[in-house]
């Protein structure tokens, strides 16, 4: 998706409602202190700014495309809008500094000009962060759950199928990975070439010529060869715990309770559809239980409107240690 085009030396932007036009010589006078070739510097800023509208826009066009939904184009207007403030500010920060040719030689206010140049730097690294911070709510809008690369998460409404799915595809490494030892060890001892193993193993296992090569032929740290199966295992056990932990949760469904504290009625939800211990009070915590709440890892969520942390033995211990916490300090 093209969102800026820069002809002529001058940039038009289009997203959505949103709509500017941008002069290089409109910016020019901002970098006249700067350098000696302020025109030239005005067209390479409008060039880096519409490769970073034109670079999000296509960032976002994928991910949409590879989650299968419409492409949220009041997303990509907002971001237009917000970047071409912020690219104003940084541009008018920038022409306040003066370039070391005028701070050099003449009786100029040195320190007022550094502390310009760290003003600008700033607007300039405001840029940046809010392009990363646009491309990761992008993402966690395309994706609420995370994508299928991501760790999976016990919010999402398919976390058990993909665990187990994940379960079997480890499992079945495994097995290739011994299949493919027990191959190797009998053709050691008939001191066959590691090109004859490679071959062999592909054929019975399952496993691709080059990660056949990767287990047979040694590195310079190796002593033998083969593939351990060792960290393999590990994590196969790890999700056949965290398999078994949230189909508990999913069991047990989600419950409440509501305690009186000296801060009001609070209640505790355990939300087991999106794996979330919640604390919801009556009215905005004063400052005290604020901090309590987030030095016992609770957020606060205006989409949820309770703070919360994950739902485990560990946020239910810290719920009930919050509420010893508010009410000892309360009656203190």
């Amino acid at each position: 998706m093209k969102i800026a085009a820069l002809e002529n030396n001058i940039l038009a932007i289009v997203a959505g409602t949103f709509a500017a036009t941008i002069a290089a010589e409109d910016i020019e006078p901002q970098f006249h202190a700067l350098t000696h070739f302020p025109d030239r510097r005005a067209r390479s800023e409008l060039a880096d700014l519409a490769e970073r509208l034109n670079q999000f826009g296509a960032y976002v066009v994928e991910l949409w495309n590879k989650a299968c939904e419409p492409i949220p184009e009041a997303e990509i207007e907002a971001f237009a809008r917000r970047h071409v403030e912020l690219t104003r500010r940084y541009w008018a920060a920038e022409g306040r500094c003066m370039n070391w040719f005028i701070t050099g030689p003449a009786r100029f206010p040195v320190a007022r000009n550094e502390k310009r140049m760290r003003i600008s730097d700033a607007r300039r690294a405001d840029l940046k962060a809010h392009e990363a911070t646009a491309r990761k709510a992008a993402k966690r809008r395309a994706f609420p759950h995370g994508a299928d690369d991501a760790p999976i998460r016990s919010g999402d409404p398919s976390a058990l199928q993909r665990i187990m799915t994940r379960i079997e595809e480890l499992a079945l490494s495994i097995d290739r990975m011994k299949a493919a030892n027990a191959i190797i060890r009998r053709m050691e001892k008939e001191l066959s070439s590691e090109e004859d193993m490679i071959a062999a193993v592909a054929a019975n296992t399952g496993l691709s010529p080059e990660a056949a090569t990767r287990g047979i032929k040694l590195a310079p740290w190796q002593s033998r060869r083969g593939f351990s199966t060792t960290n393999s295992r590990a994590e196969l056990r790890r999700l056949q715990q965290r398999l078994a932990a949230l189909a508990r949760m999913k069991e047990r469904g989600t419950q409440t309770e509501e305690v009186e504290t000296s801060a009001g009625a609070v209640e505790i939800k355990e939300n087991a559809d999106i794996a979330r211990i919640q604390l919801i009070f009556p009215d905005k915590p004063d400052d005290l239980t604020r901090r309590v709440l987030k030095a016992n890892g609770f957020r606060w969520s205006p989409s949820q409107g309770a703070w919360q942390r994950h739902l485990n033995e560990a946020g239910r211990y810290a719920a009930q240690r919050v509420l010893k916490t508010i009410s000892a300090a309360s009656a203190a």
